[in-house]
């Protein structure tokens, strides 16, 4: 569960940044809050939340501020109508431009995940404080790599084959980490020996067939970024 985390919050990140550009204008109607009850992820955290603080009210915060303030802080950020150009009728010099507009808008809205990060700490315990820390700090890293030379990484993401891609991440975590033993729950990252270890390997093979499968190769740039921040917490090389 706790690697899981992790996971989640990299394929969290790739949805953002790919698919923030399909959200509606009025993100309050058109998001159910609801519907974040169905990923088995979320049950999860809902699950630990509520054995960490006595009852659901933590959860039920965190929930709906990612639901609407997240996606209405981001979107104050980014100008949605740049991030929704058909770039391929753009010229070359024009394109970068763009991506570099859009570059220093997504991170300057990396401000949006310090609420998350409050809303979210009082449901987690000291290993999972360092999941979470090692991946907020990983993503100015991760969006520096995503626009590097003018963007040229993002603007694959704009390509169908990654917005295709993009919407299959909830059900590649869900398979790939779905076989992680539940004893890894409670096991302390320094205490993983050559068994965990191996399990983690099998989910980072699980990831790259999945996300080769889908045709987005360049999503694994990322994926080894985060996987290797996350590594950097156990025994495992």
């Amino acid at each position: 569960m706790k690697f899981k985390y992790g996971v989640v919050a990299f394929g969290g990140f790739l949805l953002l940044i790919t698919a923030c550009s399909a959200l509606p204008n009025n993100v309050s109607e058109a998001t159910d809050v609801e519907t974040l009850d169905g990923p088995p992820f979320l049950a999860d955290l809902r699950d630990q939340c509520r054995n960490t603080t006595g009852d659901d009210r933590t959860f039920h915060e965190l929930k709906e501020h990612i639901s609407t303030d997240l996606p209405k802080c981001f979107m104050a950020h980014v100008n949605m109508d740049q991030l929704k150009t058909d770039t391929s009728k753009l010229e070359e010099q024009e394109k970068k431009k763009l991506f570099e507009k859009i570059c220093e808008q997504i991170n300057e809205s990396v401000t949006c995940l310090t609420p998350v990060k409050a809303k979210l700490t009082p449901c987690l315990d000291e290993e999972d404080v360092k999941i979470m820390e090692q991946v907020v700090a990983t993503i100015p890293e991760a969006l520096n790599m995503a626009c590097t030379n003018s963007g040229a990484l993002l603007q694959k993401f704009t390509e169908p084959a990654y917005r295709s891609c993009a919407m299959e991440l909830p059900p590649m975590i869900e398979e790939c980490t779905s076989e992680l033993p539940d004893s890894m729950e409670n096991l302390p990252f320094s205490q993983y020996s050559d068994k965990q270890c191996e399990e983690i390997y099998s989910m980072r093979d699980c990831f790259t067939r999945r996300i080769s499968e889908c045709g987005a190769t360049g999503y694994m740039d990322f994926f080894i970024l985060f996987y290797r921040k996350l590594l950097s917490l156990t025994p495992c090389k």
